[in-house]
Protein backbone atom coordinates (compact mmCIF):
# COMPACT_ATOMS: atom_id res chain seq x y z
CA UNK A 1 0.00 0.00 0.00
CA UNK A 2 1.60 3.55 -1.10
CA UNK A 3 2.89 5.62 1.94
CA UNK A 4 1.97 9.25 1.54
CA UNK A 5 1.99 9.99 5.22
CA UNK A 6 4.92 10.23 7.58
CA UNK A 7 5.12 11.60 11.16
CA UNK A 8 8.33 13.34 12.14
CA UNK A 9 10.27 12.52 14.82
CA UNK A 10 9.24 15.02 17.26
CA UNK A 11 5.58 13.86 17.20
CA UNK A 12 4.34 17.14 15.82
CA UNK A 13 4.58 17.24 12.56
CA UNK A 14 3.11 15.03 9.32
CA UNK A 15 4.69 15.30 5.76
CA UNK A 16 2.31 14.33 3.31
CA UNK A 17 2.73 13.38 -0.15
CA UNK A 18 0.17 14.95 -2.02
CA UNK A 19 1.98 14.36 -5.14
CA UNK A 20 1.95 10.75 -4.88
CA UNK A 21 -0.65 9.13 -6.96
CA UNK A 22 -3.07 11.68 -6.60
CA UNK A 23 -4.11 13.31 -9.95
CA UNK A 24 -4.91 16.60 -10.93
CA UNK A 25 -8.15 15.77 -11.12
CA UNK A 26 -8.61 14.07 -8.06
CA UNK A 27 -6.78 17.21 -6.01
CA UNK A 28 -9.00 19.48 -7.67
CA UNK A 29 -12.21 18.08 -7.06
CA UNK A 30 -13.16 15.89 -3.77
CA UNK A 31 -11.50 12.52 -5.14
CA UNK A 32 -8.43 13.27 -2.97
CA UNK A 33 -11.01 12.80 0.35
CA UNK A 34 -10.50 8.93 0.78
CA UNK A 35 -7.32 8.90 0.11
CA UNK A 36 -6.18 11.08 2.76
CA UNK A 37 -8.39 9.18 5.12
CA UNK A 38 -6.77 6.31 4.13
CA UNK A 39 -3.33 7.77 4.42
CA UNK A 40 -4.26 9.05 8.16
CA UNK A 41 -5.78 5.56 8.61
CA UNK A 42 -2.38 3.71 8.55
CA UNK A 43 -1.24 5.55 11.02
CA UNK A 44 -4.43 5.58 13.42
CA UNK A 45 -5.41 9.17 12.96
CA UNK A 46 -8.54 10.52 11.41
CA UNK A 47 -9.44 13.63 10.56
CA UNK A 48 -10.45 14.88 13.61
CA UNK A 49 -6.91 14.84 14.67
CA UNK A 50 -5.55 16.23 11.93
CA UNK A 51 -5.75 19.79 14.24
CA UNK A 52 -3.05 18.80 16.48
CA UNK A 53 -0.06 18.68 13.59
CA UNK A 54 1.70 20.92 11.52
CA UNK A 55 1.79 19.77 7.59
CA UNK A 56 4.27 20.15 5.34
CA UNK A 57 3.48 19.83 1.60
CA UNK A 58 6.81 19.05 -0.02
CA UNK A 59 5.21 18.80 -3.83
CA UNK A 60 9.08 17.29 -4.68
CA UNK A 61 8.47 15.92 -9.16
CA UNK A 62 4.91 17.56 -9.74
CA UNK A 63 3.54 20.91 -10.83
CA UNK A 64 0.99 21.44 -7.82
CA UNK A 65 0.16 25.00 -7.48
CA UNK A 66 -1.56 26.55 -4.55
CA UNK A 67 -4.97 26.27 -6.52
CA UNK A 68 -4.89 23.00 -6.86
CA UNK A 69 -3.89 22.75 -3.11
CA UNK A 70 -7.33 24.50 -1.60
CA UNK A 71 -9.42 22.09 -1.54
CA UNK A 72 -7.50 20.06 0.34
CA UNK A 73 -6.48 23.10 2.88
CA UNK A 74 -10.36 23.91 3.00
CA UNK A 75 -10.92 20.44 4.41
CA UNK A 76 -8.59 20.47 6.67
CA UNK A 77 -9.36 23.80 7.97
CA UNK A 78 -13.12 23.27 8.12
CA UNK A 79 -13.85 20.14 8.72
CA UNK A 80 -10.39 18.94 10.98
CA UNK A 81 -10.02 22.40 12.29
CA UNK A 82 -6.57 23.09 11.45
CA UNK A 83 -5.08 26.36 11.91
CA UNK A 84 -3.76 27.98 8.62
CA UNK A 85 -0.71 28.72 10.08
CA UNK A 86 0.14 25.01 10.71
CA UNK A 87 0.65 24.35 6.70
CA UNK A 88 3.81 24.38 5.21
CA UNK A 89 4.58 24.21 1.70
CA UNK A 90 7.01 23.51 -0.74
CA UNK A 91 6.29 24.17 -4.04
CA UNK A 92 8.24 23.05 -6.96
CA UNK A 93 6.60 25.24 -9.62
CA UNK A 94 6.89 29.39 -9.50
CA UNK A 95 3.91 30.26 -7.07
CA UNK A 96 3.07 33.66 -5.37
CA UNK A 97 4.07 32.93 -2.07
CA UNK A 98 3.74 36.46 -0.78
CA UNK A 99 -0.23 36.11 -1.25
CA UNK A 100 -0.50 33.12 0.97
CA UNK A 101 -1.92 33.09 4.35
CA UNK A 102 -0.01 29.59 5.21
CA UNK A 103 4.23 29.23 5.15
CA UNK A 104 5.69 28.44 1.95
CA UNK A 105 8.22 28.71 -0.66
CA UNK A 106 8.84 28.35 -4.44
CA UNK A 107 12.16 25.64 -5.28
CA UNK A 108 11.36 25.86 -9.51
CA UNK A 109 15.52 24.55 -9.35
CA UNK A 110 14.83 21.66 -7.21
CA UNK A 111 13.50 18.95 -10.65
CA UNK A 112 17.37 19.50 -11.68
CA UNK A 113 17.88 16.13 -9.50
CA UNK A 114 14.70 14.48 -10.69
CA UNK A 115 15.77 10.69 -11.84
CA UNK A 116 19.36 11.49 -11.39
CA UNK A 117 19.74 12.05 -15.05
CA UNK A 118 23.06 14.71 -14.83
CA UNK A 119 25.25 12.46 -12.93
CA UNK A 120 24.45 9.45 -15.59
CA UNK A 121 25.22 11.78 -18.32
CA UNK A 122 28.33 13.62 -16.82
CA UNK A 123 29.32 9.45 -16.50
CA UNK A 124 30.04 9.43 -20.36
CA UNK A 125 32.16 12.26 -20.54
CA UNK A 126 30.39 13.58 -23.57
CA UNK A 127 32.78 15.79 -26.48
CA UNK A 128 29.94 18.19 -26.88
CA UNK A 129 31.48 20.50 -29.00
CA UNK A 130 32.80 17.60 -31.67
CA UNK A 131 29.31 15.97 -31.74
CA UNK A 132 28.26 15.39 -35.39
CA UNK A 133 24.65 17.50 -36.24
CA UNK A 134 22.86 14.76 -37.97
CA UNK A 135 19.03 16.57 -37.51
CA UNK A 136 17.38 19.49 -37.28
CA UNK A 137 15.47 19.37 -34.26
CA UNK A 138 15.09 17.29 -31.36
CA UNK A 139 11.59 16.79 -29.79
CA UNK A 140 11.03 14.46 -26.80
CA UNK A 141 7.39 13.80 -26.28
CA UNK A 142 7.22 10.29 -24.20
CA UNK A 143 3.46 11.05 -22.75
CA UNK A 144 0.88 11.15 -25.71
CA UNK A 145 -1.61 13.16 -25.16
CA UNK A 146 -3.81 15.77 -27.71
CA UNK A 147 -2.18 18.64 -27.39
CA UNK A 148 1.02 17.00 -28.06
CA UNK A 149 -0.21 14.88 -31.07
CA UNK A 150 -1.44 18.73 -32.65
CA UNK A 151 2.07 19.95 -31.50
CA UNK A 152 3.71 16.45 -33.67
CA UNK A 153 1.51 16.90 -36.36
CA UNK A 154 2.31 20.83 -37.45
CA UNK A 155 6.24 20.04 -36.59
CA UNK A 156 5.70 17.41 -39.18
CA UNK A 157 3.88 19.74 -41.77
CA UNK A 158 6.98 22.02 -41.87
CA UNK A 159 10.07 19.19 -41.71
CA UNK A 160 10.73 16.19 -43.27
CA UNK A 161 10.55 13.30 -40.64
CA UNK A 162 13.83 12.46 -41.13
CA UNK A 163 14.79 15.96 -40.19
CA UNK A 164 13.47 15.36 -36.66
CA UNK A 165 14.57 13.53 -33.75
CA UNK A 166 11.27 13.14 -32.28
CA UNK A 167 9.65 11.24 -29.72
CA UNK A 168 5.85 10.58 -28.79
CA UNK A 169 4.14 7.79 -26.72
CA UNK A 170 7.37 6.00 -25.24
CA UNK A 171 5.86 5.82 -21.83
CA UNK A 172 4.06 2.59 -22.89
CA UNK A 173 0.24 4.10 -22.31
CA UNK A 174 -2.03 3.12 -24.95
CA UNK A 175 -3.42 6.17 -26.03
CA UNK A 176 -6.74 7.05 -27.74
CA UNK A 177 -7.45 6.18 -31.88
CA UNK A 178 -8.06 10.32 -32.18
CA UNK A 179 -4.22 10.92 -30.65
CA UNK A 180 -3.02 8.13 -32.94
CA UNK A 181 -5.16 9.27 -36.09
CA UNK A 182 -3.94 12.97 -35.43
CA UNK A 183 0.18 12.16 -36.18
CA UNK A 184 -0.65 9.16 -39.17
CA UNK A 185 0.44 8.25 -41.66
CA UNK A 186 3.80 8.34 -38.94
CA UNK A 187 3.38 5.06 -37.07
CA UNK A 188 2.59 5.11 -32.97
CA UNK A 189 4.52 5.14 -30.81
CA UNK A 190 7.17 7.49 -33.10
CA UNK A 191 10.58 5.51 -32.12
CA UNK A 192 14.38 7.04 -31.79
CA UNK A 193 15.87 4.54 -29.82
CA UNK A 194 13.75 1.68 -28.32
CA UNK A 195 9.54 1.52 -28.51
CA UNK A 196 8.69 2.02 -24.28
CA UNK A 197 11.10 4.04 -21.97
CA UNK A 198 10.23 3.85 -18.57
CA UNK A 199 10.84 6.15 -15.47
CA UNK A 200 14.31 4.73 -15.05
CA UNK A 201 15.68 4.79 -18.77
CA UNK A 202 13.99 7.94 -19.75
CA UNK A 203 16.67 9.80 -17.62
CA UNK A 204 19.87 7.24 -17.79
CA UNK A 205 19.96 7.28 -21.82
CA UNK A 206 22.85 5.07 -23.43
CA UNK A 207 23.14 7.15 -26.61
CA UNK A 208 23.73 9.84 -28.02
CA UNK A 209 20.86 10.22 -30.42
CA UNK A 210 19.11 12.71 -28.72
CA UNK A 211 22.17 15.66 -28.71
CA UNK A 212 22.58 15.66 -32.10
CA UNK A 213 20.39 18.64 -33.47
CA UNK A 214 21.18 22.27 -32.86
CA UNK A 215 17.63 22.93 -31.56
CA UNK A 216 15.84 21.78 -28.77
CA UNK A 217 11.75 21.72 -28.63
CA UNK A 218 11.11 21.14 -24.63
CA UNK A 219 7.79 20.64 -24.41
CA UNK A 220 7.29 21.07 -20.83
CA UNK A 221 4.67 18.75 -18.34
CA UNK A 222 2.00 21.75 -17.36
CA UNK A 223 -0.69 22.53 -20.50
CA UNK A 224 -4.14 24.67 -20.92
CA UNK A 225 -4.63 22.41 -23.56
CA UNK A 226 -4.83 18.64 -21.97
CA UNK A 227 -7.08 17.22 -18.97
CA UNK A 228 -5.39 16.34 -15.90
CA UNK A 229 -2.18 18.04 -16.42
CA UNK A 230 -0.61 20.60 -14.28
CA UNK A 231 -1.06 24.35 -15.19
CA UNK A 232 1.23 26.40 -13.73
CA UNK A 233 5.09 27.01 -14.52
CA UNK A 234 6.56 23.98 -13.51
CA UNK A 235 10.15 23.81 -15.03
CA UNK A 236 11.02 20.30 -15.26
CA UNK A 237 14.82 18.34 -15.73
CA UNK A 238 13.14 18.47 -19.48
CA UNK A 239 14.31 22.17 -19.19
CA UNK A 240 17.73 21.37 -17.57
CA UNK A 241 18.49 18.51 -20.01
CA UNK A 242 18.53 20.63 -22.87
CA UNK A 243 20.51 23.17 -21.52
CA UNK A 244 22.88 20.53 -20.63
CA UNK A 245 22.99 18.78 -24.22
CA UNK A 246 24.13 22.60 -25.15
CA UNK A 247 21.54 23.09 -27.83
CA UNK A 248 19.46 26.20 -28.81
CA UNK A 249 16.56 26.16 -26.61
CA UNK A 250 12.52 26.88 -27.66
CA UNK A 251 9.58 25.72 -25.81
CA UNK A 252 6.35 25.23 -25.82
CA UNK A 253 4.89 24.96 -22.73
CA UNK A 254 2.11 27.52 -20.36
CA UNK A 255 2.85 31.36 -20.58
CA UNK A 256 5.57 32.47 -19.05
CA UNK A 257 8.18 29.61 -18.69
CA UNK A 258 10.39 31.48 -20.80
CA UNK A 259 10.63 34.01 -18.96
CA UNK A 260 11.49 32.24 -15.35
CA UNK A 261 14.04 30.39 -17.15
CA UNK A 262 16.02 33.74 -18.07
CA UNK A 263 15.35 35.04 -14.85
CA UNK A 264 17.43 32.06 -13.42
CA UNK A 265 20.09 33.21 -15.41
CA UNK A 266 19.83 31.12 -18.33
CA UNK A 267 20.60 32.44 -22.02
CA UNK A 268 17.44 31.45 -23.78
CA UNK A 269 18.85 33.32 -26.80
CA UNK A 270 16.68 36.18 -27.68
CA UNK A 271 18.52 37.45 -30.57
CA UNK A 272 18.27 34.18 -32.06
CA UNK A 273 14.97 33.63 -31.32
CA UNK A 274 13.14 36.09 -31.96
CA UNK A 275 12.59 37.23 -27.98
CA UNK A 276 10.58 34.03 -27.34
CA UNK A 277 7.49 36.44 -28.62
CA UNK A 278 5.12 33.41 -27.90
CA UNK A 279 5.75 33.43 -24.40
CA UNK A 280 3.08 36.22 -23.86
CA UNK A 281 0.92 34.67 -25.70
CA UNK A 282 -2.35 33.49 -23.93
CA UNK A 283 -4.09 30.99 -26.06
CA UNK A 284 -2.21 27.93 -26.45
CA UNK A 285 -3.07 26.55 -30.23
CA UNK A 286 -2.09 30.43 -31.03
CA UNK A 287 0.98 29.80 -29.31
CA UNK A 288 1.36 26.43 -30.67
CA UNK A 289 1.59 27.98 -34.04
CA UNK A 290 4.16 30.56 -33.34
CA UNK A 291 6.33 28.15 -31.75
CA UNK A 292 6.15 25.91 -35.12
CA UNK A 293 6.66 28.54 -37.51
CA UNK A 294 9.45 30.26 -34.99
CA UNK A 295 11.42 27.26 -35.33
CA UNK A 296 10.98 26.43 -38.80
CA UNK A 297 12.24 30.13 -40.18
CA UNK A 298 15.44 29.93 -37.57
CA UNK A 299 16.27 26.74 -39.23
CA UNK A 300 16.48 28.18 -42.31
CA UNK A 301 19.67 29.31 -41.80
CA UNK A 302 23.15 27.05 -41.22
CA UNK A 303 22.54 26.41 -38.14
CA UNK A 304 25.51 24.04 -37.36
CA UNK A 305 27.38 27.25 -38.30
CA UNK A 306 25.21 29.37 -35.66
CA UNK A 307 26.07 27.07 -32.67
CA UNK A 308 29.88 27.12 -33.21
CA UNK A 309 28.96 31.19 -33.79
CA UNK A 310 27.55 30.81 -29.84
CA UNK A 311 29.27 28.06 -28.80
CA UNK A 312 30.73 29.86 -25.95
CA UNK A 313 26.93 31.03 -24.77
CA UNK A 314 26.23 27.20 -24.75
CA UNK A 315 29.06 26.05 -23.10
CA UNK A 316 27.64 28.77 -19.87
CA UNK A 317 24.48 27.48 -20.15
CA UNK A 318 25.92 24.19 -19.56
CA UNK A 319 28.38 25.62 -16.90
CA UNK A 320 25.22 26.85 -14.70
CA UNK A 321 23.50 23.78 -15.06
CA UNK A 322 26.74 22.29 -13.69
CA UNK A 323 26.63 25.08 -10.94
CA UNK A 324 22.78 24.86 -9.81
CA UNK A 325 23.21 20.86 -9.84
CA UNK A 326 25.68 21.49 -7.18
CA UNK A 327 24.21 23.96 -4.68
CA UNK A 328 20.95 23.93 -5.22
CA UNK A 329 20.40 20.84 -2.77
CA UNK A 330 21.18 23.10 0.07
CA UNK A 331 18.18 25.29 -0.01
CA UNK A 332 16.19 22.63 -0.71
CA UNK A 333 17.76 20.80 2.20
CA UNK A 334 17.73 23.91 5.07
CA UNK A 335 14.00 24.53 3.95
CA UNK A 336 12.28 21.39 4.84
CA UNK A 337 14.68 21.48 7.90
CA UNK A 338 12.93 24.85 8.77
CA UNK A 339 9.87 23.67 7.99
CA UNK A 340 10.08 20.64 10.16
CA UNK A 341 11.31 22.61 13.20
CA UNK A 342 8.77 25.55 12.96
Amino acid sequence: MISRLRLHDNGRVLYYDAWRNITAQELRSDGFVPLLEQDLGQHKLSLNDARDYIWVFDLKPEGIDAGDMQGMFALLCQRSQVPVENFRVIFSCVEQIDRLPYRSTSLPDRLIYNGNWYDHLRHYRIDWAGLPMTHRLTCLMRRPSIGRANLAKRLLSKFRADALIMTFGTNGVEPSDDIKQLIWPQPYPMIVDRPMADQVFQHRIDHDFFYRAPVNLVVESSSQIDPNTWRSIFITEKTFKALAWHQFPVWYAVPGLVAQVRSMGFDVFDDVFDNHSYDDTQDPWVRMTQVVQLIHRVSQQDMVALRQQHWNRLQANAQLIDYIHATAIVRHTQVLEEFSHA
